[in-house]
């Protein structure tokens, strides 16, 4: 998977593992062909977490951890995708037009086959460096979910804290 748009550190995981960037993505289906891209995704649980210290290109930095589990009934999780945008007011609302801050555009469950597939869970965990998320700070962060035919979930929106530049649980209000 590409994560290139980002211009700061995210890991992705899912069930545990780190996912590896790839050049080749897979393709994402924007038609009917697979006869499965009739409902869209529904976010059934959203955590918003201290993701603990990671190690990235550019050195170790503590992160927040954003893990969506998903539900699909017509079965087209074998390709999923996680978008994220936030901001620091606190009040059941998040813009999320515009291109979000934090994404991971797909992920392609191996093994998995089309039509098949009807739940699915993700975790992206975002640097927090001091500058795009300050630490110890609350925000509030609106997800959305994308299927393997490219049809976005309504927003689940939550609020969490970021962790202390030392990687602990961070205490804002």
């Amino acid at each position: 998977m590409r994560l290139a748009l980002l211009p700061f550190a995210l890991l992705l995981a899912c069930d545990g593992k780190s996912v590896e960037d790839t050049d080749s993505p897979p393709p994402l289906a924007t038609d009917d062909t697979a006869g499965c891209n009739l409902n869209a995704p529904v976010i059934t649980t959203l955590v918003i977490s201290n993701g603990g210290l990671e190690t990235f290109d550019n050195g170790t930095f503590p992160t927040i951890g954003i893990e969506m589990d998903v539900s699909d009934d017509d079965g087209d999780l074998d390709i999923l995708g996680m978008y994220v945008w936030f901001d620091e007011s606190v009040d059941g609302t998040v813009d999320t037009s515009g291109e979000p801050p934090f994404s991971a555009p797909y992920y392609l469950f191996e093994d998995a086959v089309e039509c098949a597939k009807f739940t699915a869970g993700l975790t992206l965990k975002p640097a927090v460096t001091g500058t795009t998320l300050a630490y110890s700070t609350r925000y509030e962060f609106a997800v959305q979910a994308e299927d393997h035919h490219a049809v976005r979930s309504a927003s689940y929106i939550l609020d969490g804290v970021t962790p202390n530049s030392d990687g602990s649980d961070g205490s804002a209000p």
